[in-house]
């Protein structure tokens, strides 16, 4: 048995200041406690915050419900969660986002260079 084969977080730091969740695979009740750990220890160290979903095949209530926590303890901890959902993201994710009304809480991204942007749009206003 090759537990988590199908479930993934990894965590990448491409720019200062902001980390990349990537989640590919199925993400539910089993997987849903772990990635809540980590949104928290990345926004304890203070990070802005992009979730892809490009590669994640399935999202189920408790998942989607780490997502909706993490955003308000970003927001009020002053950091930014962003999430990246494509055209190209898988059909369960995106009906998620689409029946739950989730784009109307969460910050969604429509790609990943997007994301970047609103991760931390103080990078332009300093210039």
């Amino acid at each position: 048995m090759q537990e988590g084969s199908h479930r993934g977080i990894v965590v990448t730091h491409d720019r200062p200041g902001v980390a990349v969740v990537s989640l590919a695979g199925e993400h539910d009740q089993y997987t849903a406690p772990k990635l809540s750990a980590t949104l928290a220890g990345l926004l304890s160290e203070g990070s802005h915050i992009i979730v892809d979903l490009r590669r994640a095949e399935f999202l189920d209530s408790t998942a989607a419900g780490a997502l909706l926590v993490a955003d308000q303890r970003a927001t009020a901890a002053g950091s930014r969660l962003v999430i990246v959902l494509t055209d190209d993201s898988p059909g369960p994710v995106r009906r998620l986002f689409d029946t739950a009304r989730l784009g109307t809480i969460l910050t969604v991204a429509s790609s990943f260079d997007c994301g970047l942007e609103l991760a931390k749009p103080s990078l332009q206003s300093e210039e």
